[in-house]
Formats: C-alpha cells, structure tokens, sequence
C-alpha cells in the first residue's frame, strides 16, 4: 500500500508549504503515522492575493489575505516591508505612494489640492522676489541719474520701462489663474533681446 499523501504547514506561519507523505507505523503494519504539521485534508486552490494557512481552532486550511512586500504609511507614505499575513492595519496600504502633495482618503491616494497651491505660491513669490531684485538693480543707476539732472533720453526712457516692469511683476497675484499659470512680464532687458535677434 502507497504511504498517503500529507499537506504540511509551516512552523511559523502555518502556511501551506507543499506535500509530503505519511510515515509508516512501526508498530502497527498498515498503519500511517502523520507527521507534526502535516495534515490529511488537502487545501482549497490558491488564488492571487492569498495564501494558504492551517487554521488551528478549525482544524481546516483557508485562504487568507498576504500583504507581505513592500506596503505604505497612509500618514507619511513612508514605504516599509510587511512580513504578517492576514489584512493591511488601516495605518498601511499596498498602493505605492505618488509623492509629496497627496494624502490618503481612506481608500486612495488623492492630490492634495491646499497643499499643491501653497507650493505654487511659494515658488511663485520666490521667483517675483527674485525678477523685483533683478529690476531694483537695475532701477538704482538710472534714478540716480535722473535725481541729478543727468540722465538721457535713452536712460529716462528704461527707467520707465523698468519700473512698469516692476509694477507688472507685482501685479502677477492678480490674475485669474495665479499660482498655476502665471503670465510673466517680459523685462525691459528681453524686449531688446527679441527686437535685435527676432527668431528665425
């Protein structure tokens, strides 16, 4: 007679590791002595997502959620390895993190919209201070000339141009789609640049 077939369980885990056979009886021929951990149920089909695991106050095999890999903090997006069967703790989830700016709702990853437009203020200040810096540069030699009756056609006439300029540049808040599309003023330094090399 054939040693029948056994399904055994990990030690640990429990779950299903492969098959194996029963060992016979030493002292009762025809008889079968089933290993620890080896079982003479067989388990159901696996299916994806799940894994196979003895439960001991059944006494039967089950499938049961594996979530182990690579999950997510729903807090930080933090990635960590998951190591536990069963299901995700609501502080976790498998679906990858798309980056800053995006929050967990509870089932998915959204964009988190406060946060995105307080980004696009901040570089939108930062680069208006940065084009004001450039113009009080440029302003300064041209009002002092003016201040003291020196100044030309040629420099009065940038020196309007330059603080329309900065006028302009303060003035970008003010549009309909500010912070996520900004139309800059062109500085008087680009008007001449596209007036003496127009594109070809």
């Amino acid at each position: 007679m054939d040693a029948p077939t056994t399904y055994n369980a990990h030690p640990e885990t429990l779950e299903y590791i492969g098959q194996g056979l029963a060992d016979p009886d030493p002292l009762e021929e025809g008889n079968w002595l089933v290993p620890a951990l080896a079982f003479a149920d067989s388990p159901p089909a696996s299916s994806p997502g799940f894994a196979i695991v003895r439960n001991r106050q059944t006494d039967t095999w089950e499938l049961v959620q594996d979530n182990r890999g690579t999950v997510y903090s729903t807090a930080t997006g933090d990635a960590q390895e998951y190591l536990l069967l069963g299901p995700l703790p609501d502080t976790l989830t498998r679906e990858p993190f798309p980056g800053p700016l995006h929050t967990w709702n509870g089932s998915a990853w959204v964009a988190d919209v406060d946060a995105q437009r307080d980004k696009a203020v901040a570089l939108a200040l930062a680069l208006r201070d940065s084009k004001l810096a450039e113009a009080a540069i440029r302003i300064v030699p041209l009002e002092d000339a003016a201040d003291v009756g020196e100044a030309s056609e040629q420099e009065l006439a940038a020196l309007l141009a330059w603080k329309r300029y900065r006028i302009e540049l303060n003035r970008v808040n003010q549009q309909a789609d500010y912070p996520l599309a900004i139309r800059w003023p062109v500085s008087p330094d680009q008007a001449i640049a596209s007036t003496t090399n127009p594109p070809q």
